[in-house]
């Protein structure tokens, strides 16, 4: 038995490190991503900064509300996508050299839980987000239990930060925590007993919301396909006395896109207005619309009621 047990005692411990630096690379590449080989990424006022995926990731998130207040402030928005990205790097470098191997493990564990609540929804269109998150959480419990190891720096230095917290008791917690977090997503986002999706990959859903003025609405894309938008031809509003009134495309007055410039909704093209999931698009009202019916091109029209002018 002894012997068995030392001549696989080295194929554990690199096993550990391929676990570690696989999970380190997957951070690290991300942050070098951001800011080496695309800094746009990271640029507030382009189009392309980290917020554009957050728009059309929201609508999905447990932490929907969260994401839009981020959203609606830009330098919030800016302070948290580089602290996540550093994290990604702190995190992604300590576990690649086994430095400061717990805390690390811990961090990124925490970046994982994030990635879930954020983007888990998106693994019905690409089944990285949803994937990364729950192989990354296990990942990352394997090396907090088990510690950096032999192949590691802190073993060269002789240390092992918060060793004494990981005892048998929190270790059976925190496997508990891995299966729950991977199925509990799975079934909150996708469903087990019965496949559904939070989300439609193709159906678009617009709701309405209240505007800061009596005459305006907003015009929230809440379910639809991340990729492409909801077009629309016209809009048609009832009016108090049940009159009606067409608007098309070109003559729907927009007042503001919001969480601009990452959202890049409520423009006209070809014709027809673009609303992308997860954008807000504030829309001038026809005095005494109380409802509208929106009509989308390759999509179910959308019925919306509109918040009383007083409010009541």
């Amino acid at each position: 038995m002894d012997s068995t047990e030392n001549r696989f005692a080295d194929v554990r411990q690199l096993a550990l490190r391929a676990s570690a630096i696989s999970m380190g690379f997957v951070f690290v590449s991300a942050a070098w991503r951001r800011f080496v080989n695309a800094p746009a990424k990271l640029d507030i006022d382009s189009p392309k900064d980290v917020a554009n995926k957050l728009v059309e990731a929201a609508p999905g998130s447990p932490i929907e509300g969260l994401v839009h207040f981020v959203l609606a402030r830009p330098g919030l928005a800016e302070f948290a996508t580089y602290a996540m990205t550093i994290g990604e790097a702190l995190a992604g470098l300590g576990l690649i050299f086994g430095f400061l191997t717990r805390p690390s493990a811990i961090g990124a564990a925490l970046l994982n839980v994030a990635l879930m609540l954020i983007f888990g929804w998106q693994g019905y269109e690409c089944l990285d987000e949803w994937t990364m998150a729950a192989l990354g959480f296990a990942i990352s419990v394997s090396v907090m239990l088990y510690g950096p190891g032999l192949y590691a720096l802190d073993n060269v230095f002789g240390i092992d930060p918060l060793e004494t917290w990981f005892t048998k008791p929190v270790a059976i917690v925190l496997t508990a925590a891995s299966v729950i977090f991977t199925v509990g997503f799975y079934d909150y986002y996708f469903g087990i007993a019965h496949l559904e999706r939070r989300t439609a990959v193709e159906a678009y859903r617009i709701v309405a919301e209240p505007a800061p003025q009596a005459d305006a609405a907003i015009l929230y894309v809440n379910a639809g396909a991340s990729t492409n938008g909801a077009y629309v031809r016209s809009i048609t509003f009832t009016l108090d006395d049940g009159a009606t009134v067409t608007q098309t495309a070109e003559e729907i007055d927009i007042l503001k896109s919001y969480f601009e410039p990452w959202a890049r909704s409520g423009v006209l093209t070809d014709g027809v207005l673009r609303l992308r999931l997860g954008s807000k698009t504030e829309i001038r009202l026809p005095k005494g619309a109380r409802s509208a019916t929106i009509d989308l091109i390759d999509n179910a029209d959308q019925e919306v009621e509109f918040a009383p002018a007083d409010g009541n």
